[in-house]
């Protein structure tokens, strides 16, 4: 059984289901989970309790199954019951969903009319608008702010992404997330956390980068009271006791001093802290999410990061792609950034040309999502409804990149199709803007120096050939 239908069975709504009178709840298997007193009463007297049994068992031809197949209800539709003779029965199928996905089916029967229908699927509604609600509310208190479908994109890598962190939320072992910056990285370990059993307890966020090396083991492990000059009356917990039976996500983890590294691992292995100036260890039971923009292989190849700490953190292992790996998504993440800005900015913005499109999906994206979403918030708040045309984002891109994009030329990986002479074209113009400048030509066409310097052999180009 899921830990959503196991809430609702558990949880304060079962009293208003014994309010609405003959009513039951089947898992996606179609198996009773949960049934009212005068549901059993009525259908199975003889039985102390039906859990466990196939509604077709007792209802040869019940809808449940159909409109959990379909995810959409069934009202007052007549059945006979198996040991009910020819007594037809209206009876209403309401598929229970959780993020969009079926994970059990509310039965009510009735014997009158389709008004009580109706009125159930009013008071139904009712009752999960208002579990809704409560859980966003308690996701807000507890630092959690995406989901799984805030992760736009219909690509392959896409896919692949949100299929991991399905994974990933099964268990508890510690999640390593590594990207670009601007990738989404702690939206990532938002899901995973909200997914996660441990959703109902907090998820708390310690950006590695932001915090001063003689301030990190505080704020990690806490302290007690007179640990240090200045130090709060009482002490303080540490991220580590916050999170207890929930989720630390450590952000930036590559930026984490190697002074801290090896409490970090002896909280990790052990399973037990100890505060900044205490003598007492505290168990601790926490999942770690932690993401780096950097490679931590390379990393301990430099003695920079510790290989035994990469060990235990790289359990489950999430790369998400940049943005020029994903280009075919460009469109759908346009159209939600901006539906998202126009809610925040008050504008009424309706889309962008299908030149920027086109332009936008041949630019390479150094920023990747971040960056693309502060050009469409930086045309907004110059143009605040209408769609959006090229000459919107012109004071977006610096000179190189402007002529690149305007060129086709920012995106190099897409030249690759291109027929040679359009390949040579495009460096040769990058050259001519350039004025020469191999640097700035490399950075334009977003490749290695080396392999322009290639490049210019091959079609034998030279700093003033502009043909």
């Amino acid at each position: 059984m899921s830990r959503v239908l196991y809430d609702l069975i558990t949880g304060s709504s079962s009293l208003i289901f014994e309010s609405l009178g003959i009513f039951a709840i089947l898992d996606r298997e179609g198996r009773y989970v949960y049934t009212s007193q005068n549901w059993r009463e009525v259908f199975h007297p003889a039985m102390e309790h039906p859990l466990g049994m196939h509604v077709s068992e007792f209802y040869p031809d019940t809808k449940a199954m159909d409109a959990m197949e379909k995810g959409t209800p069934i009202l007052a539709w007549p059945v006979r019951a198996a040991d009910q003779g020819s007594t037809r029965l209206f009876t209403s199928y309401f598929p229970i969903l959780d993020e969009k996905e079926v994970i059990g089916c509310a039965i009510m029967t009735f014997f009158r009319n389709q008004d009580e229908a109706m009125r159930f699927s009013e008071v139904f509604s009712k009752v999960c608008a208002e579990r809704d609600l409560y859980r966003q509310e308690l996701r807000r208190l507890q630092g959690v702010r995406y989901s799984i479908d805030q992760i736009i994109g219909e690509s392959e890598a896409i896919q692949q992404v949100k299929r991991q962190i399905r994974q990933a939320a099964r268990t508890t072992s510690n999640v390593l997330i590594e990207g670009e910056t601007g990738t989404g990285k702690e939206l990532v370990s938002h899901a995973i956390h909200n997914l996660s059993a441990r959703s109902v307890r907090p998820l708390v966020k310690l950006n590695c980068a932001a915090i001063p090396l003689e301030l990190a083991e505080s704020e990690l492990f806490g302290y007690e009271q007179g640990a240090f000059t200045g130090a709060s009356r009482g002490g303080k917990l540490g991220k580590f006791e916050l999170a207890d039976k929930g989720t630390l996500f450590l952000d930036e983890i590559n930026q984490l001093s190697p002074r801290i590294q090896p409490k970090l691992l002896r909280a990790i292995q052990e399973g037990e802290i100890e505060r900044v100036g205490g003598t007492k260890s505290i168990p601790v039971d926490v999942r770690l999410i932690a993401a780096t923009n950097r490679s931590l292989e390379e990393m301990i190849q430099e003695g920079k990061f510790r290989i035994d700490l990469y060990y235990r953190l790289n359990v489950i292992d999430i790369r998400i792609p940049p943005l020029r790996e994903r280009q075919e998504d460009i469109p759908l993440l346009v159209d939600s950034i901006i539906d998202r800005l126009n809610q925040q900015l008050g504008t009424t913005v309706s889309g962008v040309d299908e030149e920027v499109l086109s332009r936008f999906q041949v630019y390479h994206w150094p920023g990747n999502i971040r960056e693309l979403q502060n050009f469409l918030e930086r045309a907004m708040n110059e143009k605040l409804t209408g769609r959006l045309s090229w000459r919107d984002f012109s004071d977006c891109f610096p000179p190189i990149k402007q002529s690149a994009a305007t060129f086709g030329i920012g995106g190099y990986r897409a030249a690759s199709t291109l027929k040679k002479q359009q390949e040579r074209h495009m460096i040769a113009e990058a050259l001519r803007q350039c004025k020469g400048n191999k640097k700035r030509v490399a950075e334009a066409l977003g490749i290695s120096r080396t392999l322009l310097y290639n490049k210019l052999k091959e079609y034998r180009i030279t700093e003033w050939d502009h043909t």
